[in-house]
């Protein structure tokens, strides 16, 4: 593709040397996938800046470079571009050079539930046979078989996202669900791309070593529903949440329809009730005076709010309502989201989840001691090079709601680890310490006694755990699957099983 296709050159991209007419056969942000006729896009980042790169990318076979204005070497024969804004005009020329979408987007941010609430819909959708593709946190997930790149970000790169975007429509995907995190909106890497359903879970400490403050943080997720809903589009949004409200009223100066849900007797499709049952939750919606009573195989009242956005955003794409509702009673638990674990020789519940919030965490807890009379057990830790103030309020919330605590690692990366266990311990001194955190799960599962639950939380679905400069194998799953095989085994032996 020429790079008069890819870039309107005006005063956001300047051609500073070369030709127009090159043609480009590749775009990327990492020099070390640069090919021959690649245009390499120098973003400056947090943690390195691709200026540096720009050297390594030409002896690659880089033709054209996109950097900011400062001095630059660069041979002769290869172009370059000037741009102020580097990300914003490199995903848009991403979103030029892989042109097709799948029919339908819907885009889900905030704090909690993203990676739920797209999971949701994507069952939903292929359970009314329709082709569809959930893409986030977790990769991208269809009952089809797809071939994307990788990635380890929720919203991936702008090279990464677009060029997925465009193998789904390839492959006749119709309807996706993407996650939107405040990184990636902040960083402007879906520029170019319009999506028919925004969706606004909740919003709550997160993040706050990239964004200055609160409020940052929710213009960042607000970007969702001002720069990348279509006019014409939906905005679906939870009035429970305080920024929920705050977003209502920004949003109702957009061109688009406004769809509310949550607890609030005004929402427009309002729970009335959330019960917890044998088989997992009981969901009673009123929407246009009409009440649907929707049984859900799930763990936790939040996941019921969840599954609500997804239904909602279902039934925006085309779903008839009932169908879009009943459906609900389809939907499976996702990997590292409340997650049970059974099995323990004396009957306890361990469970596994992702809340590594003060939020999350408190409604995970809140949740979990409804289901039971006996006690709630909590293994967490915190990530090291990520907000340090919420590990004291996480400290808090565990000794508020939890009956007995291990604080352990979580992905201490090149912090200390038992720096990070002190903080946390500020805010539940009586809580045991374990670093190594196999142990500290064994040790968790070892006291449950009848009917206890144990919650895992922090790592969710997480394969890997980040030490130092190393990247290991782990899996709270696999860990508590496999102690619990083991306790199984000795309690046979012995025959002490209760």
């Amino acid at each position: 593709m020429h790079l008069s296709r890819l870039f309107d050159f005006t005063d956001t991209v300047k051609l500073d040397k070369g030709n127009d007419d090159l043609v480009i056969t590749h775009l990327t942000s990492d020099s070390r996938n640069v090919k021959k006729g690649s245009l390499f896009a120098a973003i400056s980042g947090n943690l390195s800046d691709g200026h540096n790169y720009i050297d390594s990318a030409i002896k690659n076979g880089a033709v054209a470079i996109l950097a900011e204005g400062r001095d630059l070497v660069i041979p002769e024969g290869i172009a370059v571009l000037r741009a102020d804004n580097v990300r914003g005009c490199f995903a848009s020329a991403c979103s030029k050079f892989w042109p097709s979408r799948p029919n339908f987007t819907v885009a889900v941010t905030g704090t909690n539930g993203k990676t739920s609430t797209v999971e949701f819909l994507r069952q939903l959708w292929e359970r009314n046979t329709w082709n569809a593709v959930s893409f986030g946190t977790l990769g991208a997930r269809s009952s089809t078989v797809l071939k994307v790149p990788s990635s380890d970000l929720t919203t991936p790169s702008s090279e990464c996202f677009f060029s997925a975007l465009n193998s789904f429509s390839k492959q006749n995907i119709s309807y996706l669900a993407i996650e939107a995190s405040s990184h990636g909106l902040e960083q402007q890497r879906m520029n170019g791309l319009k999506v028919q359903v925004a969706v606004f879970t909740n919003l709550s400490r997160d993040h706050l070593d990239y964004h200055s403050n609160m409020d940052a943080y929710f213009e960042s997720k607000q970007k969702l529903f001002l720069d990348y809903l279509a006019d014409g589009g939906h905005a679906v949004i939870n009035i429970d949440d305080p920024y929920g409200k705050k977003l209502l009223e920004n949003v109702r100066k957009q061109p688009v329809s406004i769809v509310t849900f949550g607890e609030a007797s005004q929402a427009d499709f309002c729970i009335e009730s959330i019960k917890p049952t044998d088989y997992g939750l009981e969901l009673n919606v009123l929407f246009k005076g009409k009440k649907y009573t929707c049984p859900l195989g799930l763990t936790g009242a939040f996941q019921a709010s969840n599954a609500l956005a997804a239904g909602v955003s279902a039934y925006l794409s085309g779903l008839p309502v009932e169908i879009a509702l009943r459906s609900l009673s389809f939907l499976s638990a996702i990997d590292g989201r409340m997650q049970p674990i059974y099995g323990h020789p004396k009957n306890a519940l361990i469970v596994i989840d992702y809340a590594h919030t003060p939020d999350a965490l408190e409604q995970v807890l809140l949740s979990l001691k409804k289901q039971t009379e006996k006690q709630v057990h909590l293994v967490f830790g915190c990530g090291g090079q990520r907000d340090k103030g919420k590990r004291i309020l996480m400290g808090k919330v565990a000794h508020r709601l939890a009956d007995k605590i291990t604080i352990t690692d979580d992905n201490p990366r090149n912090e200390s680890p038992s720096a990070i266990r002190a903080e946390i311990m500020i805010g539940c001194p009586d809580a045991i310490e374990i670093g190594n955190r196999d142990e500290a799960i064994e040790f968790a599962i070892q006291r449950l006694q009848g009917s206890d639950i144990l919650l895992i939380a922090g790592k969710g679905h997480e394969s890997l755990q980040l030490i130092g400069s190393e990247t290991l194998p782990f899996s709270d799953a696999v860990v508590a699957k496999n102690i619990v095989k083991r306790l199984n085994e000795t309690s046979q032996t012995t025959g002490d099983c209760q």
